[in-house]
């Protein structure tokens, strides 16, 4: 296991991995073989191993899947606010877990949103916000 003294880690259980310089991750179980690179922040997931979760990322209420890699500052989001007539009620969060499969590529600055599944194989193209399941073998680029 090596992790930078800079990190910091709550309430998680990790396997052999590598975690970088000011990487937070707090209640998740990080498998063996992931590698965790800077200014990283990770909460209430479970990542297989081997993964990579690039520089910047932001991976929140996901269940990834092994030889995924997740670009730099790209964006996992597994929470979102409900709405109603009155709009959205401040700090009630409600969780629907994303899914990345095996050997799912999330391209840099990609976001992923609440409730995805991004099937195995598949690759979100960098920049791509996905609001919608992506099929295995599948690539979506450019809002296409």
């Amino acid at each position: 296991m090596n992790i930078d003294e800079t990190a910091r880690i709550e309430n998680s259980t990790l396997g052999d991995v590598e975690i970088r310089e000011y990487v937070t991750v707090h209640d998740s179980e990080i498998a063996t073989g992931c590698r965790i690179y800077e200014r990283t922040s990770i909460k209430k997931s479970n990542i297989d191993g081997p993964t990579d979760i690039n520089a910047n990322a932001y991976v929140e209420n996901a269940r990834i899947g092994t030889e995924v890699q997740v670009g730099p500052n790209a964006a996992v989001v597994g929470v979102t606010h409900d709405r109603d007539g009155d709009g959205m009620t401040f700090r009630e969060d409600t969780f629907e877990t994303v899914v990345l499969e095996d050997g799912a590529f999330v391209g840099a600055g990609a976001v992923v949103l609440s409730g995805v599944t991004v099937g195995e194989n598949a690759v979100v193209g960098a920049g791509v916000t996905v609001t919608e399941d992506v099929a295995a073998g599948t690539v979506v680029r450019d809002g296409r």
